[in-house]
């Protein structure tokens, strides 16, 4: 299984898939070959073939479908469904069969078990059958179908024998209540947090030899120290110290998953920090420039720039989000670039070159000098009709260390006393409208 599955990762989509077929032609009882049809989904997705991604997701789904009274698949049928939708909603097509179906079969499953095998698998497709209802418009449908299910698992936390499995699929729930898709208020997202909270502690004391409820609560509690690293460092910080402290008290401690869990927290000290930085940064000069080079445009200097309002953009070539915050910074120059807007994309040397023949910048094999770099980028920003230029720094720059980068897009508004006035790292329309919002107050001032 093992050797089938680097086969699948190495192979062309249409070689894995033909691999695949064959696999499950001279097997076709192991079902749990049905569940790699989501890595060939996968691919074909990477290679941009999405109607093939799903027909592969497709056919996987409705292979487990068949076995989801078994033990084994009900983890891999849901993880299968929950696939096989994500392309099902790119595609315009997320007909809600085949959740409802797969929610039936493990219903019917789990009235038969006592130990709560099913259980997790039966709250993954839930919060999913949710997202559905609320997408076509049924928001407290939506919502009632998840409470619905956590007052069915209340007896089932209290039986020693389903009880772990209680938790882990309460506390799912529990998160998706925390989330707006239902058009739940701010107060009863924070209500569903408490619970959250209410619902470890008590497991946590019930279930003291439990490595996979103190795991997830640590990843939990990781999660919402994340959430607050932009805009309350210190309290992100509090939820991960006492998070750590529990940890390290534990009979647990050396449990692999618990310290899986905790190695997760490395990255988001780094975060941490770096909020720190930046709110740090508000108000006050904004760090000089480290320029190499510029392309696209004329050369970029802090003498051009001063008395503007500047928008530093921090990018790099393979970055997605960064090419998704595109159209955003182009609308942004259209309009405010004549009353005084720089913006300024930063990025570095990653040693990439362009295709021409595909339009595509990619990695290249060997070294990649600056003149070639350059030309890549000015054919890359062409390509996608941006209007400003962008700087390359030095390769041993400290630049975007200093402005407290650490994730990117990560962009920062710069007044015309040259004072760091907003930073927002990643992409989306609430960053786009804040950081519009405040270009536009900033040329006023």
């Amino acid at each position: 299984m093992s050797k089938l599955l680097q086969q699948l990762q190495k192979e062309s989509p249409e070689n894995a898939a033909k691999l695949l077929d064959e696999a499950i032609a001279a097997d076709p009882a192991n079902f749990r070959l049905h569940s790699y049809r989501s890595l060939v989904a996968s691919r074909y997705a990477a290679a941009g073939n999405l109607p093939e991604a799903l027909k592969q997701a497709e056919q996987g789904c409705d292979a487990l479908l068949q076995k989801i009274e078994e033990p084994l698949a009900a983890g891999m049928t849901a993880s299968s469904v929950q696939m096989y939708y994500g392309f099902a909603r790119r595609a315009g097509k997320a007909d809600p069969g085949r959740v409802e179906a797969a929610l039936a079969g493990l219903r019917k499953a789990g009235t038969q078990s006592a130990d709560g095998q099913y259980l997790q698998a039966i709250a993954q497709l839930t919060v999913l059958w949710s997202e559905l209802l609320a997408s076509g418009g049924r928001a407290e449908d939506a919502v009632a179908a998840i409470r619905d299910e956590l007052q069915l698992l209340r007896a089932a936390i209290e039986q020693p024998s389903s009880s772990e499995k209680a938790v882990l699929a309460s506390a799912r729930l529990l998160q998706a209540l925390q989330l707006p898709f239902g058009g739940q208020s701010d107060a009863e997202q924070e209500a569903a947090k408490q619970q959250l909270q209410e619902l470890f502690t008590a497991a946590l004391t019930r279930l003291p030899q439990s490595s996979a409820v103190l795991s997830e609560y640590l990843r939990v509690q990781g999660s919402e120290a994340s959430r607050l690293s932009g805009t309350d460092p210190e309290a992100a910080t509090r939820i991960l110290e006492a998070a750590r402290a529990l940890a390290a008290e534990s009979g647990l401690k050396e449990q692999p998953a618990v310290k899986a869990a905790v190695a997760m927290y490395a990255p988001l000290d780094r975060r941490i920090e770096s909020a720190r930085l930046q709110l740090q940064m508000i108000g006050k000069p904004a760090p000089a420039l480290d320029i190499a080079a510029t392309a696209h445009g004329a050369s970029v200097t802090a003498e051009s720039l001063k008395g503007k309002v500047v928008l530093l953009d921090f990018w790099a070539i393979w970055c997605g989000p960064c090419i998704a915050t595109f159209p955003h910074l182009n609308s942004m120059y259209d309009e405010f670039h004549s009353r005084g807007l720089e913006i300024v994309g930063v990025t570095r040397q990653y040693g990439y070159e362009w295709n021409a023949e595909t339009k595509r910048a990619s990695r290249a094999e060997g070294d990649v000098s600056m003149e070639a770099e350059l030309a890549m980028l000015e054919e890359f920003m062409k390509h996608h009709e941006l209007r400003h230029p962008t700087i390359v720094t030095p390769k041993e720059s400290a630049m975007q260390k200093q402005f407290g980068v650490t994730g990117i897009p990560h962009a920062v508004l710069i007044d015309r006393q040259g004072n760091v006035r907003m930073i927002k790292v990643g992409s989306g329309e609430a960053n786009a409208k804040a950081l519009h919002d405040m270009v536009q107050t900033l040329l006023a001032e």
